[in-house]
């Protein structure tokens, strides 16, 4: 007989509760082929590990029990197949609808509600873009509505998942599987440890680049799997900054008394299913228009940023009617209420100051020691103080600058920079 431990499987009480005091391999075998796919992929190593069994021995019994129906239902059925609305829909109203739905939940900054909805049509119509932002709910505490939100994106997206704490390999099979819309939530007590992860989420950013290479079977051959699905992050704190760069913000708060929504729960899902078919008939019948479309993208916002705004114009050009213009003045209105906000590297902070000097200066050189005096004479600035309450220094200067390729010159007297190198690192990264 085998021995009924399962502490490292952490299967839930449920499951356990069905096991025979002393079960038997096949029997403890059974009992997994009953879990649901994502639930066994996330415990099938452990088991094996612990009864001393290949994965992929484990892989084929566990197909073998699986019922023939609920086998195909595993690979094809995990998540709802939606009907196309039998008449055409109008994009235009098709996103009003979405924006209505999302503010019968939320309390939402200005802007976030029309660059949502875009975003929710986007996960649909996934396939005829190259640039697939993450959509991305931070705050500064708990209760602010991030799960509330994620559950609206849930009960509107295509085939989505809701995955808290989700493992990497969990994370590159589902989606090479089932191509789901990955709703990460809680990410703030997994994200940052995880350095796999945020490189999955960040090269699935790109579809042209969104694979990862991993070993698979008895045999390790490498195989390449496909991480490119729509993908949305909810979490406490500041996103990762590579994370944040590819990723559509919305910061949430908490509402204030006067601020009332209706409560989003479970039933809703079945209740919104008619927004999910207007939003899969819409995009059946402008898919070519959107695999097609090359949008202008607002010229206020950076490279980046403008990648990640070309989905959106393309759904809001397609649709029509106000939504070309409604977009793109949410994504400059979004970038403007967070330039202020977003941490600026010690290099940028350097840089922008220096742009402040330079507007005043006169000549073609400012000496390193010149520029140190300037730096640490700006009031209420960090460069009096910056080591251990000392001043910076030309060296600290010097490295500062390295990386943006101003390095000081010398003469036969001083060092300096010259002012037009300056110029040209603060109009290509502090402007």
């Amino acid at each position: 007989m085998m021995d009924g431990n399962f502490d490292n499987i952490d299967f839930d009480a449920s499951f356990e509760d069905t096991f025979n005091p002393d079960p038997t391999l096949a029997e403890l075998i059974e009992t997994l082929a009953k879990l649901p796919p994502l639930e066994y992929e996330q415990k099938r190593e452990a088991f094996a590990k612990e009864h001393k069994i290949r994965v992929s021995v484990l892989d084929a019994e566990i197909e073998k029990h699986r019922p023939k129906n609920e086998a195909v239902k595993s690979e094809t059925c995990a998540f709802e197949e939606v009907t196309p609305s039998d008449d055409p829909v109008d994009g235009a109203v098709l996103l009003n609808e979405i924006v209505r739905q999302i503010e019968r939940f939320c309390v939402l900054p200005e802007h976030a509600a029309p660059l949502m909805a875009a975003w929710i049509v986007h996960a649909w119509a996934h396939d005829t873009a190259d640039i697939s932002p993450v959509l991305a709910f931070t705050s500064p505490e708990k209760r602010c509505g991030k799960s509330t939100a994620m559950s609206v994106v849930h009960a509107l997206a295509p085939k989505a998942e809701i995955a808290a704490n989700i493992t990497a390999a969990v994370m590159f099979r589902l989606i090479e599987r089932h191509k789901p819309t990955l709703l990460i939530d809680e990410a703030d007590t997994f994200l940052e440890a995880r350095e796999e992860m945020r490189g999955m989420i960040n090269g699935g950013h790109n579809r042209q680049l969104a694979f990862v290479w991993r070993c698979e079977g008895d045999d390790h051959e490498p195989k390449r799997f496909n991480v490119w699905a729509p993908k949305a992050v909810a979490m406490i704190g500041n996103l990762p900054d590579t994370l944040e760069d590819r990723a559509l913000v919305v910061q949430l708060k908490r509402k204030e008394g006067h601020e009332i929504v209706e409560r989003m729960n479970a039933k809703r899902v079945n209740e919104l299913k008619f927004v999910r078919r207007l939003a899969a008939r819409w995009v059946a019948d402008n898919e070519i228009k959107l695999s097609n479309a090359d949008p202008d993208v607002p010229v206020e916002l950076n490279d980046r940023a403008q990648d990640n705004s070309r989905c959106l114009c393309a759904i809001a050009d397609a649709a029509g009617g106000a939504w070309p213009t409604r977009i793109r003045a949410a994504l400059v209105g979004m970038a403007a209420a967070r330039a202020g906000d977003e941490p600026k590297s010690k290099g940028v902070m350097l840089l922008t100051d220096i742009a402040d000097i330079l507007e005043r200066w006169k000549g073609d050189r400012i000496t390193s020691a010149d520029l140190v005096t300037e730096l640490v004479a700006i009031e209420d600035g960090p460069w009096a103080v910056w080591k251990a309450g000392e001043p910076i220094t030309t060296r600290m200067v010097a490295s500062l600058l390295k990386p943006y390729d101003v390095r000081p010159e010398r003469d036969m007297h001083k060092r300096f920079y010259s002012v037009a190198a300056l110029r040209g690192a603060v109009g290509r990264y502090a402007l």
